[in-house]
């Protein structure tokens, strides 16, 4: 019995070899997966907090410039370094954008900062025409209102749908008309066609639309990351969960099949004790140095029957 459990031990052991390497790659699976979702999670936290500080700091550099560039004397040159502080951040987020987890959210992503480069153009135009143009400012003008206009026609149609709506209804709106109007004709060298407040007012309203689009797309995009991120988690926990209760599975039919199997058991031969033969006296072993008995013994048998 013994041996026979040993034996069945030494099958058990050899069988329980696939299930356990199976359970080890089920393990490190799940982990490799578990790290490339914590990693993407906290990518698209990074890049939340980036596109947030942003934002925040795009916002204070364009107050900052257009209280600077109310002094006329430093109207070039607060335009000159504000602008380019701005640019500045925007690359930041830029690079933020190119190292997402994936290829969708670097794309949605980037998508989000070039709408806050958009806003930041149609800012700098309004900056400019607010501090009052001249010969050298009216290009400046110029371009940065072209360049706004032909970005934001250009992200349009990376936009969700949600974003191109909300595009067409700002492109359809009287700010928008009455902004263009008022962009015209400072490009134009003519005056305004249209009050100054609501001018202003049309300003503003435009601002905060191609803010409100910025929001939305970026935290569509970070979105986007974190529901990739819950994916490969679940992924990962459901693989390895698979994987585990696969390898369980398997020890359980395995032992149970090797419980099935006949061992064969080889008999251990003993030999038996017999009784010894006897034998004839003169065949008994002599002991040396010692006179054999038996023929004195025939000897004194002789005289006597005589």
């Amino acid at each position: 019995m013994k041996y026979l459990r040993s034996v069945r031990g030494r099958m058990l052991g050899i069988a329980f070899i696939p299930g356990g390497a199976l359970v080890a790659v089920a393990v490190v699976i799940a982990i490799l997966l578990i790290h490339q979702a914590v990693r993407t999670r906290d990518m698209a936290v990074e890049t939340a907090a980036a596109a947030d500080r942003t934002a925040r700091a795009v916002v204070a550099l364009q107050a900052e410039r257009s209280a600077a560039m109310a002094a006329p004397d430093q109207r070039s040159a607060a335009y000159a370094t504000y602008t380019q502080r701005i640019e500045s951040a925007i690359a930041g987020l830029r690079d933020y954008a190119r190292h997402a987890p994936d290829a969708e959210s670097a794309y949605q992503q980037t998508t989000a900062v070039e709408l806050l480069s958009v806003a930041e153009g149609m800012d700098r135009s309004d900056s400019l025409a607010l501090a009052g143009l001249d010969n050298v400012t009216r290009g400046s003008f110029t371009s940065a209102v072209a360049s706004y206009r032909a970005e934001l026609a250009r992200v349009v149609p990376q936009l969700t749908e949600s974003g191109r709506m909300a595009y067409e209804t700002l492109t359809r709106s009287a700010e928008w008309s009455r902004l263009a109007a008022a962009e015209n004709a400072f490009t134009a060298a003519e005056p305004l066609p249209l009050p100054e407040p609501t001018w202003r007012s049309a300003s503003y309203a435009v601002s905060a639309q191609l803010g409100l689009l910025y929001t939305q797309q970026s935290q569509y995009a970070v979105q986007l990351t974190l529901d990739d991120g819950r994916r490969t988690l679940a992924g990962a926990l459901a693989a390895g969960t698979a994987l585990l209760l696969f390898a369980v599975l398997l020890m359980v039919v395995v032992r149970r099949l090797v419980a099935r199997v006949p061992v064969p058991v080889v008999p251990i031969m003993v030999p038996t004790v017999r009784a010894a033969i006897p034998r004839p006296r003169h065949a008994r072993s002599r002991r040396s140095g010692l006179p054999d008995p038996w023929p004195l013994k025939a000897v004194f048998d002789d005289l006597r029957r005589r």
